[in-house]
């Protein structure tokens, strides 16, 4: 910045903006969320096709996961990408307080992280990781709603 870098240009063009094809992109994440009221948890799902349709770039779901944990109450979001290319679901998981997604992605999804940012990997179809998902929740259900 003492040399003339302008710092609300250069912040404008990293963090603000957007293409159409990432925004829309956005929307049908946002659309095919799912709440789980019960685990204070929500979760999206993003298939192959849908990156395609929206001419999906490396990087344009970054902070996608976060946008559950926007929702009163929500303390654990996910967001579950396919890339078909690796024949996996790529996962992120998000958390707000105690529960650790990095202890939750590790021993159940082949990954880690930290305590409330972790990833991990399915090599399962889209239903069958739901469904493995969904049915770990009622274990964790008093650390997601005390």
């Amino acid at each position: 910045m003492d040399k003339g870098a302008d710092n609300t240009e250069i912040h404008q063009y990293v963090y603000d903006t957007n293409s159409p094809s990432r925004l829309h992109l956005l929307g049908c994440a946002l659309k095919n969320m799912v709440i789980l009221k019960e685990f204070n948890t929500a979760y999206i799902t993003l298939t192959q096709e849908e990156l395609d349709r929206y001419n999906y770039e490396k990087g344009d779901t970054e902070g996608f996961v976060n946008y559950g944990l926007t929702l009163d109450k929500i303390r654990f979001a996910v967001i579950f990408i396919e890339n078909k290319e690796e024949g996996i679901f790529k996962i992120s998981f998000r958390s707000i307080g105690n529960f650790s997604v990095n202890e939750f992605a590790r021993n159940h999804f082949d990954g880690g992280g930290h305590t409330n940012a972790a990833g991990g990997k399915s090599e399962k179809s889209l239903q069958e990781t739901i469904e493995q998902f969904v049915s770990l929740l009622p274990k964790y259900k008093k650390e997601l709603t005390e």
